[in-house]
Formats: structure tokens, C-alpha cells, sequence
């Protein structure tokens, strides 16, 4: 089914700990799925094992780079740059640049998400989708809303028919704090899921644009934990532009010589953040487009 025209209301979401720090996220709510963005700064935590992941040269670092998009058009002006792009949907209207992937996702398991989505999944595939999307911050009640268990069993009813088809990426987490959310849940859900084939795993991360050692330190230990190729579906840093500009000449770097980190996309194109309602890329997306 596909989603009604997107509208934006901005919703402040309770403060919750982050594996032990205080973080503000923000969600601004679409019709169907919602998204994120910003946070509040935290310090940065040790991981375990996050200096002993290698910053190696990943096979191919330029097939990494992607965007989110309500707007199909939003996702125009990056040329060549990004490889891939998802919208929370299974489908999407109008065309992707060429060579851009579009990577379908079952945002959730209400009749509204769920209908359709075998039809559309198999679609997308024969159009050369590569790799399917589960479930959007099942941990978070604003979002998706799913226990480990009832998601184990969705992703079983939904998700696990495409193994063998498409590359299945786990359901996307935040970085909320254990065991509730986070990588706690995710853990539950991999307990849960026997069986299940989970090719890649999905983490969202906000938080300050000061904050790069921590964003660094929690997507190393994803990597480190779960021995899987990682995906970076959302993320995004709180700042002034410059601030979130120098994030992005650090990060940027960094995920691409993850060798952890398959794929990565910042929050997002459109609503002004990496492009205007023009658009045309922000001095932001300028940044994402070029470093």
C-alpha cells in the first residue's frame, strides 16, 4: 500500500538514557512511518574493543554512501555520490538517479505497512533491489512499537520467505540504553529469531556534532559485537551547520574506511537538512556530497 502525502509535525520525544547518558531525540512524523533526528550532546563513553576495529579500507568505500527520502526529487541532486536510497516504504514514486538502488523497507506489522508488502517486495527484486529493509526503531514506542518476540515472529512471517532472494537487514535499533532498546533489544530479537537469516544489522545513532568520539566508539563496538556487515541507516548530529559540517569531514572518513560499516545513510534528504524544498543541496548536503 502506498503511503498518503507525507506531512511534518514535530513531536519531542521523552529524554531517554543512552547506554548511560542523558539524550533528547526528536521525531517528525510523516503519514506512515515517522523519522528522526537530532539529540542532545553526551559524553563520550569506552567501548570495549573499539580501538582494536580496523579503520581498513573496505572493498569498494564508494558504494556505501546513501540517502533517506520522502521526495524522490530530494534524492536527485547527489548525482553519482550515493549508491542507494530508502524512503520507510516498499515502493516509491517517480525514479532514482542511475545506479541508485532503492532499498525497500517493512516499516511495521499494522495492515497499513504489512499489506502488500510480499507483492511489493518480490518488485522490487525483479527491478534490482539487492537487499530489504526490516522493521523502523522497533524499540521505540513512536516508532514501529514491536517486542523482541512479536518482531522474531513478524520478521518470520514477512522478512524470512525473501532469504536466499535478497540480503535481509536486521531490524533498525536506536542508540536508547539496554536492555529495553538498543543493542539490548536487538539481542532479545537475535535470541528470539531462531533460525532467522539476518545478513546485516541496522542501527540508527543521534546525538551532538561534538560528540564524534562517541558516535565512533558505538558504531565500532555494533561491529565488533555482532560480526556482521553493519548499516548506518540513520544518523545524525545537533549543531550549529558548521559544527555538523566538520562531523561530517570526520565521520564521513571514518565510516567509509570501516571495514564494520557496509552501508550509511545521514538524516536526510529533504525538510532542509541535506536539501532545501528546492532542491537543491544545502551547504550540509554540499558537504555530504563532496567530502
Amino acid at each position: 500500500m502506498k503511503f498518503a502525502t507525507a506531512f511534518i509535525s514535530l513531536i519531542l520525544c521523552a529524554a531517554t538514557a543512552v547506554e548511560g547518558h542523558s539524550h533528547m531525540k526528536r521525531h517528525y512524523r510523516r503519514s506512515g512511518p515517522s523519522v528522526t533526528i537530532g539529540g542532545t550532546t553526551a559524553a563520550p563513553e569506552s567501548t570495549p574493543d573499539s580501538g582494536s576495529q580496523a579503520l581498513s579500507t573496505a572493498s569498494n568505500p564508494g558504494s556505501k554512501r546513501g540517502v533517506s527520502f520522502n521526495d524522490v526529487a530530494a534524492t536527485h541532486p547527489f548525482g553519482s555520490k550515493i549508491k542507494w536510497a530508502y524512503n520507510w516504504a516498499p515502493t516509491h514514486d517517480g525514479s532514482l538517479n542511475s545506479g541508485v538502488e532503492y532499498v525497500p523497507m517493512l516499516w511495521g506489522t499494522d495492515a497499513n505497512h504489512a499489506s502488500g508488502w510480499s507483492a511489493h517486495a518480490n518488485a522490487a527484486i525483479a527491478a534490482g533491489s539487492t537487499h530489504l529493509l526490516g522493521f523502523n526503531e522497533p524499540d521505540l514506542g513512536a516508532q514501529s512499537n514491536l517486542s523482541p518476540a512479536a518482531a522474531a515472529a513478524a520478521w518470520k512471517q514477512y522478512m524470512e520467505p525473501f532469504a536466499g532472494k535478497a540480503k535481509l537487514v536486521s531490524p533498525a535499533v536506536t542508540n536508547g540504553a539496554p536492555p529495553s532498546m538498543g543493542t539490548g533489544w536487538l539481542d532479545s530479537f537475535l535470541a528470539a529469531c531462531t533460525g532467522c537469516h539476518i545478513d546485516a544489522i541496522a542501527i540508527h545513532i543521534y546525538d551532538s556534532a561534538t560528540n564524534t568520539a562517541y558516535f565512533q566508539n558505538y558504531i565500532s563496538s555494533v561491529a565488533s559485537k555482532y560480526k556482521k556487515p553493519v548499516w548506518v541507516t540513520e544518523f545524525g548530529a545537533s549543531g550549529s551547520v558548521q559544527q555538523q559540517q566538520a562531523f561530517l569531514n570526520t565521520m564521513l572518513p571514518f565510516l567509509d574506511g570501516l571495514s564494520g560499516v557496509e552501508r550509511y545513510a545521514y538524516f536526510m534528504a529533504g525538510q532542509n537538512i541535506l536539501v532545501n524544498s528546492n532542491n537543491q543541496l544545502t551547504a550540509l548536503g554540499q558537504s555530504y556530497n563532496t567530502i
